[in-house]
């Protein structure tokens, strides 16, 4: 047998149907039989400078890319379709950002202290969350384990990075528990011309540069801590608790016109399970979740803010909780899962922005409130595994009406479906299919949003087809597939005029496809690669042109990443560890009618090595950028507040060269 270590922060990308692990990846080769095995671990960490999820899944797989907005808190793009057209949660949980110009997407509020692995789910065939349109990505947080266990980390990096990180756990076969602290700082990052965040807004109108007090702040301070509680009540029950808490202060947000000067998220979620109840359930889940987040922004830090009465603070608010009873069973053969789901997300910003004397009101206490009941089942026969699913849901947007007069309620009623099918031609090899339809309704901002807001939108519909191969050739892995995506009433913010911005529901059709490629050298060598391209296209600018003043003539589509790929050689002998990776990609298409601009392609060089000292000890260490690019990864600032150039929204370049070290000790 034969065995071929992966270890790296980029996984091979699996089917498109199926999740992705991204962890350490084993896989084993057994005569004509070659199986791919995820193995528990948080390698994902180690390789990274720091706990941006956004960041390092970008860097992790070609299908994804990121949105900087700042050193953390970057937006995930996956496939071309992101915000709320892709789901995001925390071990099934979610947790909604509060601020209405995406300063805190989902993928901010988690440690990468706390991760397990990393579940990414493409294309629309996940039916047990509420509004998986195009994608879901799941967190797995580490479980505590027996004994008596710990971890502490320091990790020192370019920019003044700092973060110290420690976990504590422990039980016996009845409980066991798990607590963590992590805090960590940094300054602001240098592009690879040497310029600060601050600097490279110095071309916005001199109102919305930073002050000559603010401009060599640091990037952000954070703190995050949480806890996990596992309990075997009985040889047939388990009850898991868990808590995490975030607390980020003073981040800088340089392509914005403000700041957020507070972001506090706590979530609280606890699954019950029960086993082995006859024969109409092998697994019966009950899980509850609530999630909130507090996030206040302001001007403080720029050159507008002369005077306690000159400086705008807006405070925004975010909840959600939820409830899921799952139902596992075994029918002939088959495995059968019947749920119900059930969430109400409050937004509310009627705190008002505050600008002595002027104050408005940002989101007019929204709730999103959803039922949902869905069914899916698998069944092996022959060479054939088939699995499909079927979801309903009922949903309703709620605002308060005294608050914002122009405000109107919206229900919804959904079918999301999907069928998969997979044939294995022989032992080292299969094709696979899958069609499916998700959707997904308008959030309270793409509504309600002040002078932004379109009260009649509709809900989107993604109706997809995702095709592929995957072939073991001895030492050799490939894995390819492609997906198109027709959207029907496709959610896309357009330019009315300016800078002013809408939504408006239109067709447009998503196209592309991505391939890994790993081959073993020796016991120790292996190259890893992997390519991503997507095309948006077909845009119906006719659904545009009847509401723009401005003429909408491009019919390509916003938000849309450029070709990407990554090739790594890596050296793995279980005690040291080395990669040199490079990612590149093309030149980005973008939509000139609605404020995206051309960006240059890139060529970027990693360097990462790892080692076991011995006696619990490791260390890790890296330099990103190693040939000090200027580069930027996406225009993506359709329907956001940001500051201008100009005529144009800032693009935000990313970090130039920088290292990072992390001394590790376990017991």
């Amino acid at each position: 047998m034969k065995k071929l270590t992966l270890l790296s922060m980029a996984a091979v990308a699996a089917l498109a149907t199926e999740p992705i692990t991204i962890q350490k990846i084993t896989v084993e080769a057994s005569g004509s039989k070659g199986d791919i095995k995820s193995i528990n671990a948080d390698e994902i960490v180690k390789f990274s400078r720091q706990s941006d999820l956004g960041e390092m899944l970008s860097g992790a797989l070609p299908e994804i890319t990121h949105v900087r907005t700042t050193s953390i808190g970057n937006d995930i793009v996956l496939r071309g379709f992101k915000k709320d057209n892709i789901n995001i949660t925390i071990d099934d949980a979610k947790v909604c950002g509060a601020c209405p110009n995406r300063m805190d997407p989902p993928a901010m509020h988690v440690s990468s202290s706390q991760i397990a692995n990393v579940e990414v789910q493409e294309g629309p065939f996940d039916i047990t969350q509420f509004g998986s349109l195009g994608g879901a990505i799941n967190v797995v947080t580490k479980d505590p384990s027996k004994g008596l266990h710990g971890e502490i980390s320091a990790t020192l990096g370019s920019y003044d990075y700092r973060k110290i990180s420690t976990t504590v756990e422990g039980g016996n076969d009845t409980v066991q528990a798990l607590v963590g602290y992590s805090r960590e700082t940094s300054g602001q990052y240098k592009d690879g011309d040497g310029k600060t965040m601050a600097e490279q807004a110095d071309g916005a109108p001199s109102a919305q540069r930073y002050s000559a007090a603010h401009k060599n702040d640091d990037a952000y301070a954070r703190q995050n801590f949480w806890a996990k509680i596992v309990g075997n009540i009985a040889d047939n029950q388990k009850l898991t608790l868990n808590y995490f808490g975030d607390r980020a202060d003073d981040v800088l947000y340089a392509r914005y016109p403000m700041d957020a000067l507070k972001d506090d998220t706590d979530m609280f979620k606890a699954k019950y399970q029960l086993f082995n109840l006859g024969a109409f359930s092998n697994e019966l889940l009950v899980e509850a979740y609530h999630s909130k987040v507090e996030h206040e922004m302001g001007t403080d830090f720029r050159a507008s803010a002369t005077s306690a009465a000159a400086t705008m603070v807006s405070p925004v608010d975010a909840t959600i909780k939820g409830v899921r009873v799952e139902n596992s069973v075994s029918l002939n053969e088959m495995d059968v899962t019947f749920g119900l789901d059930l969430s109400t997300r409050n937004w509310n910003g009627t705190k008002g922005s505050r600008l002595n004397p002027y104050a408005q009101i940002q989101i007019p206490d929204a709730d999103t409130e959803n039922i949902g009941l869905y069914a899916k089942a698998s069944q092996s026969m022959g060479a054939w595994d088939i699995s499909g699913g079927l979801r309903y849901d009922d949903t309703s947007v709620d605002a308060d009406q005294n608050l914002m007069a122009t405000a109107k309620d919206r229900d919804y009623d959904n079918i999301s479906a999907n069928i998969l099918g997979r044939y294995h031609y022989n032992n080292n090899g299969n094709l696979f299919v899958g069609i499916g339809q998700s959707s997904r309704v308008p959030d309270a901002r793409e509504l309600y949003f002040a002078s932004v807001g379109n009260t009649n939108l509709n809900e989107t519909i993604n109706r997809e087809v995702d095709m592929g191969i995957e072939h073991t050739i001895g030492n050799f892995h490939l894995k390819g597939t492609l997906f198109y995506s027709d959207l029907k009433d496709y959610i896309y913010a357009y330019k009315v005029v300016g800078s002013t911005t809408s939504y408006a529901n239109i067709d447009a059709r998503i196209i592309g496809g991505d391939i890994t490629a790993d081959y073993l050298l020796s016991n120790e060598w292996s190259i890893e690669s992997g390519i991503a391209c997507q095309k948006g296209g077909k845009k119906d600018t006719n659904q545009l042109d009847a509401l723009a003043t401005l003429p909408q003539t491009d019919k390509d589509l916003a938000d849309i990443p450029p070709l990407k790929g990554r090739i790594a050689l890596v050296f793995d002998d279980s005690k040291n560890y080395a990669e040199a990776e490079f990612i590149a990609a093309k030149h980005q298409t973008y939509d000139e009618n609605n404020g995206e601009q051309a960006i240059a392609g890139y060529g970027l060089l990693n360097l990462k090595y790892g080692t076991e000292l011995g006696s619990g000890f490791s260390l890790t260490a890296g330099i990103n950028n190693f040939f000090d690019r200027t580069y930027a990864v996406s225009n993506s600032y359709i329907g956001l507040t940001t500051i201008m150039e100009g005529s144009q929204p800032l693009v935000l370049n990313e970090p130039g060269r920088n290292f990072y070290a992390t001394l590790a000790y376990k017991f």
